[in-house]
């Protein structure tokens, strides 16, 4: 880690451009924080239908102030539309990658370690763990996303994950009660490589574009179940990358050394390998990144996935179907977006670089 930190110093004092999309995505993060308490003349989803389509630098009679950007179809401030896109944006992108990268360098880390052999699970373990997916996905993901989405009490929540900790317990018990039986207490070989392997080739077997697609056409429009869906979607790409550099680093020195010491594994996975996957991994997560800003865009643009009340990029861009005149509604939206995807992936390409040559930039 000190040596990533230190090459990525002297990336920043050898690359101007590296520095500009430095700051400007730095800028950016602030400005979305600091985006609430911005005093700007018109807040997001006012409507004013008497100024729709008004051109950049427009000025309102008698409101005292300019609409910079124009407005849409329905007087909306495209300023303003387009600042809280890019908070909207990143408000959805960011956690959906840190999650799916989080679940897909686990994932693949294990199975690149452990492979086909060495995860050695007792046969009751690995009799109730399947029985308790669909209670897991019920009762703690199925059933508090509804009980949300239609504004239930917060007993019906407390209902569920109460008749979840119930089942988990029983689980428990019977796992505690079967141990005690030789037959079940036997540790069989997992094959944690090739189950992983094959969920990522059954997910990869369709287009990311149309998969998403598929999945948030049938589901109502929601903040929540549409980061499901991308996190669910978007885990395979690190998790790939992850395996194989596990392979690469399992072979290294070092991780024989530690064996021979007799470091537990989760000491030479933790301290040993991951630190060293994570340069290769935080390339990936910019461009990662940059893809599913664009795809947030687009579903919003299409209308599927977000509700219709979330300010967004696509959802201003789509304005110009109701006038194709209405240039503005596609060049400052669409500009923040190109140049923020831009920027992301010359921040990732030059992180990539710096590891490919070592610091010699």
């Amino acid at each position: 880690m000190k040596r990533l930190l230190y090459n990525f110093r002297q990336l920043w004092l050898e690359k101007l451009i590296f520095r500009l999309v430095t700051v400007y995505l730095a800028l950016l993060v602030v400005l979305v924080l600091v985006l609430p308490w911005l005093p700007l003349p018109f807040a997001p989803n006012y409507l004013d239908l008497n100024h729709i389509f008004q051109p950049p630098f427009a000025n309102v009679q008698g409101a005292g102030a300019a609409h910079w950007f124009g407005t849409d179809a329905l007087g909306r401030d495209v300023l303003t539309e387009t600042l809280y896109g890019a908070r909207t944006g990143l408000f959805i992108s960011l956690p959906v990658v840190i999650t799916s990268t989080f679940i897909g360098l686990m994932l693949g880390a294990g199975a690149g370690f452990f492979g086909d052999n060495q995860l050695r699970i007792s046969r009751a373990a690995l009799l109730l763990s399947p029985l308790l997916l669909f209670p897991l996905f019920y009762f703690g993901l199925y059933l508090p996303l509804h009980i949300q989405q239609y504004h239930l009490p917060a007993s019906y929540m407390w209902l569920s994950w109460g008749t979840l900790a119930l089942l988990l317990g029983i689980s428990w018990l019977l796992h505690l009660v079967l141990q005690r039986l030789a037959w079940f207490r036997y540790k069989a070989a997992f094959p944690l490589d090739m189950l992983i392997i094959r969920v990522i080739e059954v997910v990869s077997s369709v287009p990311w574009l149309i998969l998403v697609l598929l999945l948030a056409s049938f589901m109502p429009p929601s903040v929540m179940l549409l980061s499901l869906i991308l996190i669910f979607t978007n885990w395979t790409h690190t998790a790939r990358l992850a395996r194989a550099e596990m392979l690469r680093i399992k072979a290294m020195p070092y991780m024989e050394a530690g064996r021979a010491l007799g470091f537990t594994d989760a000491r030479l996975v933790l301290k040993q390998a991951l630190p060293n996957m994570m340069g290769p991994v935080l390339v990936a997560f910019g461009f990662s990144l940059a893809a599913l800003l664009t795809l947030e865009s687009t579903l919003s643009f299409l209308g599927i996935g977000l509700p219709p009340t979330i300010v967004s990029w696509g959802r201003t861009i789509t304005g110009i179907r109701s006038n194709t005149s209405a240039w503005w509604l596609v060049a400052f939206p669409g500009g923040f977006l190109a140049l923020t995807v831009l920027a992301l992936q010359t921040f990732s390409y030059y992180l990539r670089l710096m590891l490919q040559n070592n610091s010699k930039i």
